[in-house]
């Protein structure tokens, strides 16, 4: 009889995550595009960036985020009419759905982002952390 191998285990990491910055671009680079300033390129970064965190959420606290979202931004956009805030809610449910059908299994949240111009392209770098 012969010597018996040991039986080893393989250790099988599992694949690697995307960076989120890929993911954001993949999920929102159209809306971030609408931006023609560096400024409203970073609000619309940051628009999809709340838009993830609140489809990481149960569907009650999607809803409830959502009005939220949408009394801040009145608050901080007095000028706003009632057709902008349409949109702005409008806006928002439709990034979260888009996010719902590309990443449902990805809960990471977003808790910093921002854009730079890196040559003739831009660039976003996001801050993430795993709630549970």
């Amino acid at each position: 009889m012969g010597r018996r191998k040991k039986d080893k285990r393989r250790r099988i990491d599992p694949p690697q995550k995307q960076e989120m910055s890929q993911i954001i671009w993949e999920f929102a680079e159209d809306f971030i595009r609408m931006g023609d300033t560096p400024e409203r390129k970073q609000s619309l970064l940051n628009a999809a960036c709340s838009a993830w965190n609140m489809a990481c959420g149960p569907p009650e606290f999607r809803e409830k985020s959502l009005k939220a979202y949408v009394r801040e931004y009145r608050r901080l956009n007095p000028s706003a009419d009632e057709e902008d805030l349409a949109d702005v809610r409008s806006d928002a449910e439709k990034l979260m759905q888009k996010k719902l059908a590309m990443f449902p299994n990805d809960l990471r949240r977003i808790v910093g982002a921002r854009i730079f111009p890196a040559g003739d392209r831009d660039r976003i770098e996001i801050m993430s952390a795993r709630i549970e």
